[in-house]
């Protein structure tokens, strides 16, 4: 398992594990378990090992799953009985894998080689993995940038006087032209909220439900869009250069500690421009906010 700050370039850093394994003839899979993030690791793949095949096989994508290298989602895993020498499964902690004892079949299945193991939040299995000497472990605490992780700023208080303050920390952040996510725990808020600025910014909401995510996620990457109202769907994997984050009611027990450490690690990933903004506005304290705040905190202090 390598366990690598949100920013760290888990992704890069198999690159030369997959090299190797390509190398000796064996077959390589890339298993993610959202669709947005496979067609994004699919297309860096591509772009290193140009010599190669690299197929992504998820929803909308499943008419040629054959290639040299293998980029899919972990349900499309029931495809490839004893297929992988090597299965690289990236965020094994996140939704719908997390717990799914059904998708962790398909993996044990599709796999007659190693594992390896990419998160930034591993959950308590992992860990407990770890310490009983069932799976090796490296931790990376740095970005390539060399600069610290952004630190949320909390801010708590009545509905009302959050919703000015978030109106301000938005306007403040769209004069310094940077492009703004915000998270909500509900798509039914997210709605509301993307009726509500859209009449003032260019803005685009995007959920589980929204058919044509790709496009808008190209188009925010694109600045088309100044904002964009998310729910988790955008919590891991998407890169999105300069940006700075939102998150509304970040008390919420929709979130978790795992989802507000990779919401907060959106912000400065891009080495030429690691800069940003972050701020969990709550109506209350929470123990997955501390808990947060304080595993940035640490990884910001080791050297």
């Amino acid at each position: 398992m390598l366990e690598a700050v949100c920013g760290a370039g888990k992704t890069e850093l198999v690159y030369e594990t997959i090299a190797d394994q390509l190398s000796r003839g064996h077959k390589v899979g890339f298993a993610i378990s959202r669709r947005q993030v496979v067609l994004e690791i699919a297309e860096r793949l591509a772009a290193v090992f140009t010599h190669l095949k690299v197929v992504a096989v998820c929803q909308g994508h499943t008419q040629d799953v054959t290639g040299d290298l293998i980029v899919c989602t972990t349900h499309q895993l029931y495809r490839y009985n004893h297929y992988f020498d090597l299965l690289i499964i990236d965020e094994p902690d996140a939704f719908p894998f997390k717990g799914n004892r059904t998708l962790q079949g398909f993996a044990a299945n599709a796999c007659v080689g190693s594992y390896v193991y990419l998160t930034a939040t591993p959950d308590r299995q992992l860990r407990f993995q770890v310490m009983t000497s069932r799976i090796s472990y490296l931790y990376l605490a740095k970005r390539p940038s060399g600069r610290d992780l952004c630190v949320p700023q909390a801010v708590y208080g009545p509905r009302f006087l959050l919703l000015g303050y978030g109106l301000l920390r938005l306007m403040g952040l769209l004069q310094k032209g940077k492009p703004v996510i915000i998270f909500t725990p509900t798509i039914a808020m997210g709605r509301r909220l993307h009726r509500i600025l859209r009449l003032f910014v260019s803005c685009c909401n995007i959920d589980s439900t929204v058919a044509e995510r790709d496009q808008l996620i190209g188009d925010f990457r694109a600045g088309k869009y100044r904002v964009c109202v998310s729910t988790t769907v955008l919590e891991r994997g998407i890169t999105i250069a300069s940006v700075s984050i939102i998150v509304l009611y970040a008390h919420s027990n929709k979130f978790d500690e795992a989802s507000l450490t990779q919401m907060a690690g959106r912000v400065g990933r891009s080495v030429a421009d690691p800069y940003g903004e972050c701020y969990f506005l709550a109506l209350q304290r929470s123990e997955n906010i501390d808990r947060c705040i304080a595993s940035i905190n640490r990884a910001n202090e080791c050297q």
